[in-house]
Parts: structure tokens; sequence; C-alpha cells
């Protein structure tokens, strides 16, 4: 779809990211910061968050929603009775 009133210069952005959603990728660029294991990124057409690790793709409505089993994933108490074995 083109801009009908020929300011597409002027509006267009990086990436093609919107200047309405900019808070929202810079808040996925900060979680991506402290998990540099996982691919986090803000949908403007759904609107949600999402997340690609190991596991799969991971969406969910809110950046909250999202960092939390991000967490859990990363900051999981190990089971009693377990050392920690260093890869080397």
């Amino acid at each position: 779809m083109g801009d009908p009133s020929g300011n597409h210069s002027r509006n267009a952005t990086r990436w093609g990211r919107s200047l309405e959603h900019v808070g929202d990728h810079a808040s996925a660029a900060r979680l991506q910061a402290q998990y540099p294991h996982m691919v986090i990124w803000f949908g403007e057409t759904s609107g949600h968050f999402y997340a690609m690790d190991a596991s799969g793709l991971h969406e969910r409505p809110t950046l909250d929603a999202l960092a939390m089993p991000i967490w859990q994933r990363t900051n999981r108490p190990r089971p009693r009775g377990t050392v920690a074995v260093s890869a080397r």
C-alpha cells in the first residue's frame, strides 16, 4: 500500500518500524540485551512480543508476560543434590 499523500520519504522509518511503536521495539531490544541467547522482538501487526530460543517460538501480549517464562527458563534453581558441572 503506497502513501497517497506522497509523503512516503518523510514518514519512512528504519527497518519498517513505525514511530508509533518505537518504545515497544526499544523495550524488546533491552530484554534481548539481558538474554543474548534468545531472539526477542515486537510484532507491529499483531501488537505482541515474541521470543525464539532452542525450544521454539514464544508469543505473549505484553513484555512482562514474555519476560516471566524467559526468566524462569534461565534462572530456574537446580534440583537439590545436584552439582553444577562446568563445560570445558
